[in-house]
């Protein structure tokens, strides 16, 4: 008798374990719905950046573009330039996502926009985002497909060189 009691007792605890990584996923999948959606509409760039912690890394691996801090984060997203112009209702579309912990990988796709006087194609992107206990992105590492009239393969900075 005390082995089954012992034995349902495990299995509650096991049971509520993974009920509480389910409700930390759910609470950072409704958190990446909020953050895509406020990159979409790109009306608000104070929420976008309120998504982030203030120690934020970002790194572009194709680019080679290494951001640190929120405020350099600002000037990199650069958001409210004229310069850009979506042409399509959305800016981005989202095609698979994938949260585990603290930890949100997302797949997708930026729509065609416009640079000053140039268009741009659709670039396929894949980014995770990784959380901190406040669930704020303390880390950003993307992979974007861009033209290659976008990116200097001979002058970018080499993203290699971070590798710990």
């Amino acid at each position: 008798m005390k082995k089954m009691k012992l034995i349902f007792i495990l299995y509650i605890l096991i049971g509520l374990n993974f009920h509480s990584c389910s409700d930390e996923e759910s609470s950072i999948g409704k958190i990446v719905e909020d953050y895509y959606e406020t990159f979409n509409k790109r009306q608000d760039f104070n929420k976008f950046l309120s998504f982030y912690d203030e120690k934020i890394i970002l790194e572009d691996i194709i680019n080679g573009d290494r951001v640190i801090g929120k405020k350099e984060l600002s000037d990199f997203f650069d958001w409210n330039n004229p310069n850009f112009k979506s042409l399509d209702s959305n800016t981005l579309i989202i095609e698979n996502k994938i949260i585990n912990n603290n930890t949100s990988v997302v797949k997708g796709y930026f729509t065609r926009f416009q640079w000053g006087h140039s268009e741009f194609e659709s670039m396929h992107f894949t980014t995770i985002l990784t959380f901190n206990e406040s669930k704020k992105i303390v880390k950003q590492v993307d992979w974007i497909n861009y033209p290659s009239t976008l990116v200097n393969y001979n002058e970018r900075r080499n993203s290699n060189e971070w590798i710990e």
